[in-house]
């Protein structure tokens, strides 16, 4: 069995933001997937400078470590979205 210890949740994080815009791009326009990996990806941005000017220290490492996974899941998400096949409304 793979233990992966404290990194499961950093991990699964990346995961979920992929399949999050994913999945958005097969039932949405992509002015609304982009707009919204936009906004999400300047949060990520803005945590990660937060996590470390602010909080500093270990608890500001987690909270980067975090924020640079979702970060990078919302990118490659978006990098993907343009292949995905819209779903047909007509069945």
């Amino acid at each position: 069995m793979l233990y992966l210890g404290g990194w499961l949740p950093i991990i699964l994080l990346f995961i979920m933001s992929i399949c999050l815009i994913v999945v958005m791009a097969r039932y949405t326009r992509n002015r609304i997937v982009f707009s919204l990996a936009a906004l999400l990806g300047v949060m990520s941005l803005g945590l990660i400078l937060y996590s470390i000017f602010i909080v500093g220290g270990w608890d500001g490492m987690a909270i980067g470590f975090y924020s640079i996974s979702a970060f990078l899941g919302l990118s490659i998400g978006t990098a993907i979205s343009p292949f995905i096949k819209k779903k047909s409304l007509n069945g």
